[in-house]
């Protein structure tokens, strides 16, 4: 089904019970208004030749590339997605942080009028390449990307995905994550 445009990022931190291995989310927070969501599956291909022919095929999901484009990632939000330290209004950001796992949350409309809305559930982002250019004749918006690495959550998944019809109201989308 086509889409059309994209909106409400959200993410969701992940706790992991060391006991238990139980993975539990915090409550979900948006990050800016979104720009773009680049999802980019990585699988590996093995076939089974006999009689001088393929006679299976099997696919395996390895880990999916996220890169998120947002009008702006709060200095709050780049420690918690991150591992930095935030206090006092101040990013600190050290070679020995890590990354926390996260969901992370967002919408599209479909072409239809209803709406498509995702959620990738375990994924680490990393601090990504930063490019940040003066005015010249034209002014060009530089928007903060994010890139991060997904995989399944414990019960196997690595994606929900919910289909709304026109109009609904998906803010019970963004309540709370559940794998």
């Amino acid at each position: 089904m086509a889409q059309i445009g994209l909106k409400n990022i959200y993410y969701a931190v992940m706790t992991i019970n060391a006991e238990t291995g139980a993975e539990t989310y915090g409550t979900p927070k948006k990050i800016g208004e979104a720009v773009s969501v680049d999802i980019n599956p990585t699988t590996q291909t093995a076939n089974l030749y006999g009689d001088d022919m393929a006679v299976a095929t099997d696919i395996a999901l390895q880990e999916i590339s996220v890169t998120i484009e947002t009008t702006h990632v709060p200095l709050e939000d780049q420690a918690a997605l991150l591992g930095h330290t935030y206090t006092n209004g101040q990013l600190t950001a050290k070679m020995s942080d890590t990354a926390p796992y996260v969901a992370l949350l967002f919408e599209s409309q479909k072409h239809d009028g209803g709406i498509r809305c995702v959620k990738l559930l375990k994924g680490k982002f990393a601090p990504s390449q930063e490019t940040i250019n003066t005015k010249g004749e034209q002014m060009e918006y530089q928007v903060p990307s994010l890139e991060g690495t997904f995989v399944a959550a414990a019960s196997g998944a690595w994606k929900i995905i919910k289909d709304f019809d026109k109009d609904a109201d998906t803010a019970s989308w963004y309540t709370s994550v559940t794998a």
